[in-house]
């Protein structure tokens, strides 16, 4: 027999693990998006999910582990890497100029306003390099392979830091398509193999 998952106040009734793990997901991205990392805790979001506080840290380490899985969930760059490669630059700079451009996700709203987190930041460095960097090199191949990729992150850094510390009001004013091929022949020299 299965044996439950909470110790809550709906204690006895037994729960499917990956359902709670998901409804423990859900309420931490709704409570990030609605009030940002730092003014949510461990307890609010186990209350909110109707789990005990130690699940949280059974299934996810800590807050901070959560936190990675949502930013994770919310697919930064979904598919970026799939079709030709000629059009690779292309790729990144339309998805590049859609972030500049939009206004993201409520998520990514939410979380900009909690930037100086230790953890929120340790946790985007390292979806940087999972999510961007080591595919990206994976993608391109050969000796100069991350090296490249890392131009390309920093590029997208950079952009991310004009939104954030002033609103990349410039940029708004740009046609959508001009704005995404300046940054497709600023993604292809960075893309480009470095002369031995």
């Amino acid at each position: 027999m299965e044996r439950p998952d909470d110790t809550s106040a709906c204690a006895g009734r037994v729960r499917d693990r990956a359902a709670t793990r998901q409804r423990i997901l859900d309420s931490a991205r709704e409570l990030f998006t609605s009030e940002g990392y730092e003014h949510v805790s461990s307890r609010r979001i186990a209350a909110h999910a109707g789990v005990n506080v130690a699940l949280i840290n059974r299934y996810f380490g800590a807050k901070r582990g959560l936190l990675a899985e949502v930013i994770a969930e919310d697919a930064v760059f979904p598919g970026i890497f799939e079709g030709d490669p000629a059009t690779l630059p292309r790729r990144l700079a339309d998805h590049l100029a859609g972030r500049v451009l939009g206004s993201g996700t409520p998520l990514q709203r939410a979380l900009e306003h909690s930037m100086g987190d230790p953890d929120l930041r340790s946790v985007y460095e390292e979806r940087l390099k999972s999510a961007l960097i080591e595919p990206l090199a994976a993608h391109l191949g050969g000796p100069d392979a991350r090296a490249r990729a890392s131009l390309v992150a920093g590029v997208v850094l950079g952009m991310g830091v004009v939104k954030r510390a002033e609103g990349a009001t410039a940029l708004l004013e740009l046609d959508p398509g001009a704005l995404a091929e300046r940054l497709t022949r600023v993604i292809e020299q960075c893309l480009e193999r470095f002369a031995p």
